[in-house]
């Protein structure tokens, strides 16, 4: 090679592994984009949960538009304390992030495609690596769901128990649930939560309050208080009259004596 080529090539090698870093990292990018969703869509089927709930879910916890296609995806390396996702390149990020955090004292700390909160699930994953781990995060997420179902009634009522157990906060995630199951599947007659049963759940919990509250206390007339004034003021005077008498009888027995 002569002296103005290998000068060139010199030239144009950074640029040349620059470009080849980008393609790597935009394709391990397009990967890991797809590994909430794929992840989600086996445990789905496994675990015979309700087509695409746990892919619906994944998309309202870990959620974010895709900077090209502009099509909303879950982050597997996601990250929430406190505020807004935020989304880290790498598992590696991720596992730093909630280590800093957990050194600084934050204990509430949501991780991975479906979001598990570390307070509240100490004991879901063995190490922070399996945390993020899409497999182990999200067939976490499937057992904490069938747990809600059974304890609550409806899989409507786990989703919104998957969040909070609070009724305003519950009802707005589902409805976020049911939106973002329609944006998956283009299929709004057969979303996994149905908002309407916000409705019926109001009835019920009327309902429930109905059965265990006492009935409602009677307002006494005025001349109902005046009577009952009367009796208590009769009554007194009984009980002074007779311990009047008892007094006056022991004080004559003692002169008789």
């Amino acid at each position: 090679m002569t002296r103005p080529a290998a000068r060139f090539a010199l030239r144009l090698f950074p640029a040349l592994a620059a470009a080849l870093f980008a393609w790597f990292v935009n394709g391990m990018a397009f990967a890991w984009e797809g590994m909430c969703l794929d992840t989600a869509a086996r445990v789905n089927a496994r675990e015979g949960l309700p087509p695409h709930m746990l892919g619906s879910i994944a998309i309202t916890e870990s959620g974010r538009l895709d900077p090209d296609t502009k099509a909303k995806v879950a982050w597997p390396w996601t990250v929430t304390s406190g505020g807004d996702g935020q989304y880290f390149p790498t598992k590696a990020a991720a596992i730093a992030e909630v280590r800093r955090l957990k050194a600084a004292g934050v204990a509430n700390i949501d991780v991975g495609c479906m979001q598990i909160n570390l307070k509240y699930h100490p004991d879901a994953f063995a190490s922070l690596d399996a945390a993020f781990d899409p497999e182990t995060n999200v067939r976490y997420a499937a057992k904490f769901l069938k747990e809600l179902r059974a304890a609550n009634g409806s899989w409507a009522e786990a989703v919104r128990h998957y969040h909070s157990a609070d009724d305003d906060r519950s009802f707005a995630y589902a409805k976020r649930v049911a939106k973002n199951y329609h944006e998956l599947t283009g299929d709004d007659a057969a979303r996994p939560v149905q908002v309407a049963q916000r409705t019926n759940a109001k009835r019920m919990s009327a309902a429930s309050r109905a059965r265990v509250a006492p009935p409602p206390a009677h307002v006494a007339s005025a001349e109902e208080i005046e009577k009952k004034r009367a009796a208590a003021r009769a009554e007194a005077e009984d009980w002074r009259r007779r311990k009047l008498e008892a007094y006056l009888a022991r004080k004559a027995g003692a002169v008789d004596g």
